[in-house]
């Protein structure tokens, strides 16, 4: 009876080692040595970073969470590879700030690598949910979450360093 709590500790210390461990490992697979990051941030839901390839392909990259999940934590990115997407997001993002405004939960966007929706979460009020093309993948976001989005894409010029 008096090692139960020591055995107790030596589990909790080893199931923590390998959650540790798994994290570090997941986090060393995603580097690319051939993108060069420029800039990136987040709003608190989604993550986002402006890079460069090698051969001089600029990309924006969004990264997008489930917001439910239960066993694993899904994730999609979509990625803006030419100026014309770049600049059909942000218009995108400006239309649906403004059919917040009227409050239009019928308000849906379809594009090839993305979908923009708004959401009515009844108390809780109107999100703006960003998801991949099929929705599987989705991230309900505040207004203010999707102006900090804007804010950071506005202070960023494509196509430079």
């Amino acid at each position: 009876m008096r090692n139960l709590p020591l055995a107790a500790f030596v589990l909790l210390f080893i199931f923590c080692s390998n959650n540790l461990f798994a994290q570090t490992s997941s986090n060393s697979i995603r580097t690319n040595s051939s993108n060069s990051m420029i800039k990136s941030s987040n709003n608190g839901k989604l993550n986002y970073s402006y890079s460069v390839t090698n051969n001089n392909q600029y990309s924006v990259e969004i990264v997008v969470k489930n917001d439910q999940f239960i066993y694993k934590q899904e994730i999609d990115t979509f990625k803006i590879q030419s100026l014309e997407a770049f600049t059909i997001l942000k218009q995108d993002l400006q239309n649906v700030l403004a059919a917040l405004q009227n409050t239009n939960s019928s308000f849906k966007i379809e594009r090839s690598n993305y979908l923009v929706t708004i959401e009515d979460k009844g108390v809780a009020g109107f999100f703006i949910v960003l998801s991949n093309p099929k929705s599987a993948i989705s991230t309900a976001n505040t207004k203010f979450q999707i102006k900090v989005l804007l804010e950071w894409l506005n202070t960023t010029e494509f196509g430079k360093s």
